[in-house]
């Protein structure tokens, strides 16, 4: 994919979903713990992108000081607007600052359940200028819809208000660069409706449907549902409402003094059996973490991200996927209600992923992990890894169980889910 490069238009205001994200961009609204943002980069990088070009306006220094310039081995670039110029002239922008044989364009505030590789690779054995990702809804009503011929032509647009199922724009194009030689540098235009109508006319704009789910955070209905969106494809019914909330450092990764180097990740011996045992018994796998760090002011929430980036790419690897990470960011003397082991974490991730955490596990290497499990009334391990061999003395009498490693916590966490109580399916022993 190294002649691809992403473009990604988060320039917006998000006027309709100011009244519950008023302090940041729309792309950086928190989506089970992360900034939506961080999302589609993770996508991004799974089908190897190596160049992302973020087209920033509104509070544009917040939102490029908070990601930084790379992420996952990818090197990200900034095209800010300084006035509006729509989805067009922020893409002709970029593409004038940024040059790509192919660019993959994004609005920064959906995602579709697509195969992107698969995507790139059908558009290369076509000779269209530019081409569109679309998906089927129930109700186009809201998005207006796409109408396409056998061939993979786009043959009109509609525009919203049309009631029933059918084929909408999930936001998602291919782009070559004579695609937006009809917009004058500088102006402002939308490549919706001011350039793919016309591309449409001359036979050169294509279309591939697929049936994924497609996820719009643009309003306030749709951004509190995205958490479950992004999660409830992976798991049946199994173990609903059940999870492994985790501490992160000497528990997955080894204790690193303020880690903030994404070189410095490293995997626990176990760590990976464990997470895909407990993953394979339908489980739920959530990161909790204090990270002092940022607002001491050691390193930046990009510093932290990048951490998590290198985390999640070592666990997919050995085919375990974390569905949230959730973190403090805060001094110890900042009154909060998230620095372990007070819940305030715990409590965002139960209502995101709809958690039940009586009926749930904590496992980390400190007290306040142990404690932590216990204010919720949850299941609690102390893993002797990391701190876990020195705390012993403090909590290892709190916790229900002290293990050596999280492949011997999934043993237990397994058998415990085989044996029942009358406590919702947790035996305590």
């Amino acid at each position: 994919m190294h002649d691809v490069t992403a473009y990604i238009l988060a320039g917006g205001f998000g006027t309709r979903l100011r009244q519950v994200v008023f302090d940041r961009p729309k792309v950086m609204a928190e989506v089970l713990g992360r900034p939506f943002l961080y999302h589609i980069l993770d996508r991004l990088a799974r089908v190897g992108i190596a160049k992302a070009v973020i087209c920033t306006g509104y509070m544009a220094e917040q939102l490029e000081t908070a990601v930084g310039s790379s992420y996952r081995g990818m090197s990200l670039a900034y095209s800010r607007e300084e006035t509006p110029l729509g989805t067009g002239g922020a893409l002709r922008l970029a593409f004038e600052r940024f040059p790509a044989r192919l660019a993959l364009a994004m609005n920064g505030d959906s995602l579709v359940e697509a195969d992107l590789g698969a995507y790139i690779n059908w558009y290369a054995e076509h000779d269209f200028l530019a081409a569109l990702l679309l998906v089927g809804v129930d109700d186009t009503s809201r998005f207006g819809r796409v109408d396409m011929d056998e061939e993979g032509r786009v043959q009109a647009f509609r525009e919203k208000g049309i009631v029933g199922p059918g084929l909408i724009n999930a936001g998602v194009y291919l782009l070559r660069p004579e695609s937006l030689e009809s917009i004058q540098p500088g102006a402002t235009a939308s490549i919706e409706t001011g350039v793919f109508p016309g591309l449409a006319t001359t036979g050169r704009l294509g279309a591939l449907a697929v049936q994924g789910r497609f996820l719009d955070i643009g309003t306030p209905e749709s951004y509190i549902a995205a958490g479950r969106f992004l999660r409830e494809s992976r798991l049946g019914n199994e173990q609903k409402g059940r999870a492994v909330f985790l501490d992160r450092d000497g528990t997955v990764i080894a204790e690193r003094h303020y880690l903030h180097d994404p070189a410095g990740v490293e995997l626990l011996p176990g760590a990976a059996e464990g997470l895909r045992a407990m993953q394979s018994l339908g489980l739920r796998l959530v990161l909790v973490t204090n990270q002092s760090g940022v607002g001491r002011g050691y390193f930046g929430r990009d510093a932290v991200e990048r951490v998590h980036g290198r985390l999640l790419e070592l666990l997919e690897h050995e085919g375990v996927d974390i569905d949230a990470i959730y973190l403090c960011p805060h001094a110890p003397d900042t009154v909060c209600n998230c620095r372990k082991p007070k819940p305030g974490l715990l409590e965002r991730a139960a209502t995101d992923l709809d958690l039940d955490p009586e009926r749930s596990f904590v496992i980390g290497d400190k007290a306040c992990d142990v404690d932590l499990g216990l204010v919720m009334n949850a299941t609690t391990f102390l893993v002797t890894t990391g701190h876990g061999a020195g705390q012993v003395a403090e909590c290892g009498g709190r916790a229900h169980h002290v293990v050596g490693s999280l492949e011997e916590a999934a043993r237990l966490v397994e058998s415990i889910l085989a044996a029942p109580s009358a406590r919702g399916g947790v035996e305590i022993i």
